[in-house]
C-alpha cells in the first residue's frame, strides 16, 4: 500500500511540474501583460502603441475668475478637439489645490498671470484658442521618439503603478526622467467665475495631487533593448481628502536638456 501511494504521489508531482512547465502566456518581462509563470509565448504580450501625445500644463487657481471662464473652457475643448490624444494638468496656485510638485513646476514656468497654458514647459502665448488648438495640432504632428501604456491599482491606501516604454524612430532615450502624476477628478471646491462670482459646488477635474517618488520630472530611466518597465507604489493621501475612486495617473517622459526638459511623449 505503501509503495502505491508514493507512487501516485509521485505521478501527481510529475503531472504538476509538466503543467507548470508548459504553461502559456506573455514571456517577455518587458511587458505590461508578462505572466512570470509562462514557459512557451502564446503571443498575448502587449506593446505600446506607436502614438505621439501632448501635454499641457495650466497654471490656475480657485480665486482667478478667468480660470473658471475662459481657462475651463479651453481644457474642455482640448479634449474635446483632441480626444485621447492631449492630456491637460493642471497646477493649482492656491491654498484649495496647490501641493509642492506643483509650486516647482511653476517655479520654472514662471507665470506672468493666471490662466496661463504651456504645451509641455513652453508657453502658448495669449492669443486665444485658436493658438493653443494650432500649437497641439503641430506638436502632434511631430515624429513620435517613445511609446508608452501605463497601468494603475489601488489597494490598502497605495497606488501601484505599472509603466512600459519603448524608443522609436532612432531616439537615444539618453537622459530620459519618467514622472508618474497622480491626479484627480471631481474635486468640489468654491470657484471664482467671471461674470458670476465664487460657484461653491465648482467641480475641478485634471488636479495635480503629487508625483509618485516626490520629484519634479520624475526619476531618471534607461532602455534595455530600447524598452523599460517600470514599477511603482506610492502612498496616497487617505479618502476622503483625495477620492482614490477619482484618481488617475499621467505617466510623462522628459529628456534633460542642459538646466530645462524637454517633453517626449505621455501616457494615460
Amino acid at each position: 500500500m505503501r509503495n502505491i501511494y508514493k507512487t501516485f504521489s509521485l505521478f501527481f508531482i510529475l503531472i504538476s511540474v509538466f503543467s507548470s512547465c508548459s504553461k502559456k502566456g506573455c514571456t517577455d518581462p518587458m511587458s505590461l501583460a508578462y505572466d512570470v509563470e509562462a514557459s512557451k509565448d502564446d503571443g498575448s504580450c502587449t506593446y505600446p502603441e506607436n502614438v505621439k501625445k501632448s501635454l499641457v500644463l495650466k497654471v490656475t487657481a480657485t480665486w482667478c475668475p478667468p480660470c473658471g471662464d475662459w481657462g475651463a473652457e479651453y481644457v474642455n475643448n482640448i479634449y474635446n478637439d483632441f480626444s485621447g490624444n492631449a492630456e491637460v494638468i493642471s497646477v493649482h496656485d492656491d491654498s484649495d489645490f496647490g501641493v509642492d510638485i506643483g509650486y516647482n513646476l511653476m517655479s520654472i514656468l514662471n507665470p506672468t498671470g493666471v490662466p496661463s497654458f504651456y504645451l509641455g514647459l513652453d508657453p502658448m502665448g495669449n492669443s486665444g484658442y485658436g493658438n493653443v488648438s494650432d500649437l497641439i495640432s503641430a506638436d502632434l504632428s511631430t515624429i513620435n521618439q517613445a511609446s508608452m501604456a501605463v497601468e494603475h491599482s489601488i489597494l490598502d491606501g497605495n497606488m501601484l503603478i505599472r509603466v512600459q516604454s519603448q524608443l522609436e524612430n532612432q531616439f537615444s532615450g539618453d537622459n530620459c526622467y519618467l514622472a508618474l502624476y497622480i491626479m484627480e477628478d471631481g474635486q468640489v471646491a468654491p470657484q471664482q467665475v467671471s461674470g458670476v462670482g465664487e460657484v461653491v459646488d465648482y467641480v475641478h477635474n485634471h488636479t495635480l495631487r503629487t508625483e509618485a517618488n516626490g520629484s519634479t520630472f520624475g526619476m531618471p530611466i534607461t532602455f534595455e533593448d530600447g524598452k523599460n518597465l517600470t514599477e511603482v507604489t506610492a502612498a496616497l493621501v487617505p479618502d476622503p481628502i483625495w477620492n482614490h475612486g477619482n484618481l488617475y495617473v499621467v505617466a510623462v517622459i522628459w529628456q534633460q536638456n542642459g538646466s530645462t526638459y524637454d517633453f517626449i511623449n505621455l501616457a494615460r
